[in-house]
């Protein structure tokens, strides 16, 4: 799908707030738990040898300091990840950046992320926009 517009981080302003922030608990006897979101953002889709912008570096920057600002922090992959697979009929090929971000495990976060799939997947013109979400212990 070509590229329809930036991605624009204020749509999400409404479902912001502190309890996204994860807690953490400190002492023997105290574990925490959190989720952790793994989003791949689509930057390239790869045709022969050539390559299709998806998301640009500026949507890249401007989605991690949305989840620094919100979540407090955030982890980015430096290497792009390769995603093989169909389009209908026709396989195709992305580059993913990598961003994983730790949340509170509370409601709101799942609105919060739901949200940001179906902004990047508008702004992106992607029909699904792969958000994981898994349960941390932190001990």
């Amino acid at each position: 799908m070509p590229r329809l517009r930036d991605f624009t981080p204020s749509t999400l302003e409404t479902y912001k707030g502190p309890r996204l922030h994860p807690t953490w608990n400190h002492g023997w006897f105290f574990e925490s738990r959190v989720w952790q979101f793994v989003i791949f953002l689509p930057r390239w889709l790869v045709k022969d040898d050539a390559r299709e912008e998806i998301c640009t570096a500026h949507d890249e920057r401007l989605l991690e300091e949305l989840l620094q600002r919100d979540f407090g922090g955030c982890t980015s992959s430096l290497s792009p990840f390769r995603g093989i697979g169909y389009r209908g009929p026709q396989v195709e090929t992305n580059l993913h950046a990598q961003v994983i971000v730790l949340a509170s495990r509370w409601r709101g976060t799942m609105r919060y992320f739901r949200a940001l799939r179906k902004e990047l997947e508008a702004s992106s013109g992607e029909e699904r926009i792969l958000i994981l979400r898994q349960t941390l212990v932190i001990a």
